[in-house]
């Protein structure tokens, strides 16, 4: 089953039959003009706001659907209708309440193994200053954001992902600051301002919060070695502190070209490598104020990778494998792309999936439910576009060799598809 997310703005732009007003990371071409009496038709609430499309969760037996933002829709598993906003019966947010994460994580101190961890951003409206909330959310009152700790940065962070370990939040801080008075009126990639990188400070920092309550830690780097990322692979505690593995590009991956017109043409597509590539990077935080941060080099330095999955029963804790999408896998061009796998705790040399101008997207690990299985023990899924044929195929691999065990297709092309989840018995 498939469907378009009939979302607030999906059924406003379907009855004005043309885009509707709402928050775009780039403007339209041509652009949409909002009316002279209300320049600010883009913003909550003149406009829905609720395109939730990058990541699902389920809490018991509620769907909800997600992107980097407060809203949260509720989605029937069956249908893939849209029942609602998941309408919020807390306190958790201010007047500017500007950001979230499309990425919750699990509380690996549940018992019932249905508490998610994440956090929402409030930002002053007549300063900078922003708070960030930590909450617990729970199938016992879903609509009930449980206030975990608070956060206090100097000026609004945007964290697309974070970190989470059995006592600790960790909070990427990348030298970016997010501005909720810039996307009154422009597209959201307006709203990353460069922060002053001259010296360091906790405004290109790794914020350690207890789950506890406890007072958190700054762990703050170099002034020239920048935390840019996207994505984080995992996140555990090991005996001198925390370890986070992170997707890091290297430049601010929010300011990039993300256009059609940048995308299919190969020169644009292909420099795109040149400042650098999106690498897999471990980053050990020792608790032990006076101990530096350091870090360690975990994918392919000739190729770009990104959308890292692991065996989901590993989250929080140790894991030795990761799988991700690789773009630049022949080293030269940014569409040779590839599924690899990588073994962090051996350093053997990774495995790969690929295929002549195949196109895989971003792959779901499916863990065995065997008792006693091994960690790299399940199941790949993705699907791949076929360009020769412009045809599309659901790819099965064994998660250990990446071999191929199964193929349906063809179907229709899909474009590259995200954030995909595995939900047993649906």
């Amino acid at each position: 089953t498939y469907r378009f997310m009939a979302t607030g703005f999906y059924n406003e732009s379907k009855k004005a039959n043309t885009i509707g007003p709402g928050l775009l990371f780039f403007e339209t071409e041509p652009p949409r003009e909002p009316p002279w009496y209300n320049p600010m038709a883009n913003m909550p609430p003149f406009a829905p706001n609720d395109n939730t499309y990058v990541n699902t969760i389920c809490i018991g037996d509620r769907m909800l659907a997600l992107t980097d933002s407060y809203a949260m829709l509720v989605i029937d598993p069956k249908t893939l209708r849209v029942l609602g906003n998941n309408a919020w019966e807390d306190d958790l947010q201010d007047l500017v309440c500007y950001t979230g994460s499309a990425h919750p994580l699990p509380d690996p101190r549940s018992v019932s193994g249905d508490d998610w961890i994440d956090f929402i951003g409030n930002s002053g409206l007549l300063s900078e200053e922003a708070t960030l909330r930590i909450f617990k959310l729970g199938a016992d009152s879903p609509q009930f954001r449980q206030s975990v700790a608070e956060v206090k940065m100097e000026t609004p962070p945007y964290i697309h992902s974070f970190g989470l370990t059995e006592s600790y939040v960790v909070l990427p801080r990348m030298p970016v600051k997010f501005s909720a008075q810039s996307v009154a009126f422009a597209p959201m990639a307006s709203a990353f301002k460069a922060l002053d990188m001259t010296k360091d400070g906790a405004q290109n920092a790794f914020y350690i919060v207890p789950l506890n309550g406890s007072s958190g830690i700054v762990k703050t780097l170099p002034s020239d070695q920048p935390i840019w990322y996207v994505h984080t692979v995992n996140t555990y505690e090991n005996s001198s502190g925390i370890v986070i593995d992170l997707t890091t590009t290297p430049q601010n991956p929010f300011a990039s070209d993300l256009t059609m017109q940048a995308a299919r043409n190969k020169r644009m597509r292909d420099s795109s490598g040149v400042a650098g590539k999106n690498l897999v990077k471990r980053f050990l935080l020792p608790l032990d104020s006076d101990t530096p941060v350091t870090t360690e080099l975990l994918s392919d330095p000739d190729t770009y990778t990104d959308f890292p999955r692991i065996n989901p029963k590993y989250r929080s804790r140790k894991h030795c494998f990761y799988w991700a999408i690789e773009w630049f896998s022949d080293s030269r061009s940014y569409a040779s792309m590839a599924v690899v796998k990588y073994d962090v705790c051996t350093g053997d040399r990774k495995r790969v999936w690929t295929r002549k101008d195949w196109y895989p997207s971003e792959v779901t690990m499916v863990p065995s439910d065997r008792e006693g299985a091994a960690e790299d023990e399940g199941v790949l899924l993705f699907v791949a576009l076929d360009g020769a044929s412009d045809a599309t195929s659901l790819v099965g691999l064994d998660a250990s060799t990446m071999e191929t065990v199964s193929e349906v297709g063809p179907f229709p092309r899909i474009a590259f598809t995200t954030h995909g989840e595995f939900y047993p018995g649906m």
